[in-house]
């Protein structure tokens, strides 16, 4: 902006003569005043000097104006004076100030002043904005180069910027607050510096945890004995726990924990046990009356045990019949019998357990014996009873399991229902 212009009055001028006033013009000197652009002519009688010319025409002087000649030259005819406006003008150069007094009017005249080549700066602000009447401030940065290392690799970059700081946001982008540079990211950004990062960040990490559940057992007299059901499944809970982390270069350095709680509470699973009785054994069926064939036919070593009846297996029929009547009625019990898988023979253990006495009272001591009748196995287990007490983890039916895993169940059958399960043989044995 143009400087309003000291604008200098007519002056009288006072002749003193000396032989006549054609002589006093004759020795006047006549000088050229320019003030802030104005001009005006001025005569002088004497040769004063540029400092009592201004002050004898009244014209005050700033600090920052610029008087053309010195004020000590004497004024001499055809001087030309000039007093020039000059704007102070504090220039920062990458944090460097410098002072500047500029006759121009924008800011690209206060950097040629001083003789600054701008190109490639940034200059706030603009160079071509007009200067301030009374002060101006302007700040330039220079163009540098610069080399980051960090987690990323090394990488150089031309970057005008004024701090390390400014540097890091302009060309890395992902940086934060809490990162850390080698030097500190508030100095003056050097030309040609070689700066090492790390990235240090600090946030919040939840995890989901599994809970196990619990499993609780419950009795149930509605339910057999020896079964069991569940009647609430289990689920996993969730519990969700907050930590507190820090990371350098990607890397945990830090985690505390701090906050837990229950997202999800787990489910009990519940499972019934059967406390019941089994049922008593189906009671054996009544044999059908020997006929006078069978009779005659059956020997001690061929006829099977009695089922149920107050006889022992072991007491025979003695009459004798005739070979024919004898074929004719073991040709009788095959017909009646049903085809099976023949089992493997369990033999008869004499004078052994209270089992092996049973069994001997039972079936003869006969382990693998089966007539077809309903019973089988040397203590004549029911299918049912056998598959009720848990026989069928042994085999289907009694007379294709061991002698030992028949007495196994047997045991449970006696605890469950006692010796009266079998009435007959237990009475004559002398067990019950």
């Amino acid at each position: 902006m143009k400087k309003t212009p000291w604008i200098i009055a007519a002056a009288a001028v006072c002749v003193v003569g000396v032989g006549g006033g054609g002589t006093a013009f004759a020795m006047s000197n006549e000088a050229a005043l320019t003030v802030y652009g104005q001009q005006t002519m001025v005569r002088t009688f004497s040769q004063p000097t540029v400092a009592e010319l201004l002050e004898a025409q009244g014209v005050e002087l700033k600090d920052t104006d610029l008087v053309v000649p010195d004020l000590g030259e004497q004024v001499t005819d055809g001087l030309d004076i000039q007093i020039i406006h000059r704007t102070p003008v504090t220039v920062t150069v990458d944090g460097a100030d410098q002072e500047v007094l500029t006759s121009g009017d924008t800011v690209a005249d206060a950097l040629e002043d001083i003789d600054y080549k701008a190109e490639g700066a940034s200059v706030t602000p603009a160079l071509d904005t007009e200067l301030s009447a009374e002060a101006a401030q302007v700040d330039v940065v220079t163009r540098k180069t610069v080399t980051f290392v960090g987690q990323k690799g090394q990488d150089t970059f031309e970057v005008t910027a004024l701090t390390v700081d400014d540097a890091m946001k302009k060309v890395l982008g992902d940086i934060e607050d809490t990162d850390k540079a080698s030097v500190d990211r508030d100095s003056i950004l050097e030309d040609g510096a070689t700066i090492t990062i790390k990235r240090v960040r600090e946030a919040e990490r939840t995890e989901t945890v599994e809970v196990p559940f619990e499993t609780k057992t419950v009795e149930d007299d509605e339910l057999l004995e020896g079964t069991t059901k569940t009647t609430t499944e289990g689920k996993k809970g969730t519990t969700e726990r907050v930590f507190a982390e820090k990371t350098v270069d990607g890397e945990v350095t830090e985690s505390e924990l701090v906050s837990e709680k229950v997202a999800e509470k787990p489910v009990t699973e519940v499972i019934t046990k059967g406390t019941k009785p089994a049922p008593e054994p189906e009671p054996a069926p009544e044999p059908e009356p020997e006929t006078k064939a069978e009779s005659s036919s059956s020997s001690e070593s061929e006829q099977a045990p009695s089922q149920k009846t107050n006889e022992k297996p072991s007491e025979k029929k003695t009459e004798k019949k005739s070979t024919q009547n004898e074929s004719s009625s073991r040709s009788s019990e095959r017909e009646s019998a049903p085809e099976e898988k023949p089992a493997p023979s369990a033999p008869s253990v004499s004078g052994g357990s209270v089992w092996d006495r049973l069994a001997q009272c039972e079936s003869g001591g006969n382990w693998s014996i089966n007539t077809g009748n309903g019973f089988s196995g040397g203590l004549q287990f029911t299918k049912s009873t056998w598959l009720a007490f848990g026989g069928g983890q042994y085999a289907p039916v009694a007379h294709q399991a061991s002698r030992e895993q028949q007495i196994s169940i047997g045991k449970k059958v006696q605890a469950g229902q006692g010796w009266g399960a079998w009435p007959s043989c237990t009475s004559q044995l002398g067990i019950r």
